[in-house]
């Protein structure tokens, strides 16, 4: 960054860099017997819910405790992030939030 005419260059551009158009949240602390079909049935009332994907280990199968749930529009996931976030879930605290860069299946 570099001074010029009293602003700063490039703020503005790493400012809106860090800002995510996510449509997909991340959920955290998820019950190991969570499964796909509830986590999409818990966050369908906030909008239009494309894919509910809970995380595994590769070599046991078992869950991680974290997923992601992708909706239609950013406008929703930001819905639930504020709705669900610090909720409880089959009895564990959840964390929610936007997710950060590209996931890939």
């Amino acid at each position: 960054m570099m001074m010029r005419g009293g602003s700063l260059m490039g703020l503005s551009s790493q400012v809106l860099g860090m800002r995510c158009f996510s449509t997909e949240i991340f959920v955290s602390r998820l019950s190991f017997y969570t499964t796909e079909e509830e986590l999409k049935d818990v966050f369908s009332p906030f909008g239009n819910v494309k894919e509910a994907r809970l995380m595994r280990d590769r070599q046991t199968g078992r869950m991680k405790g974290f997923g992601f749930v992708k909706y239609s529009s950013q406008a929703e996931a930001e819905k639930a992030v504020q709705a669900m976030d610090g909720r409880i879930l089959r009895g564990r605290l959840i964390f929610v939030e936007m997710a950060k860069g590209n996931k890939s299946k």
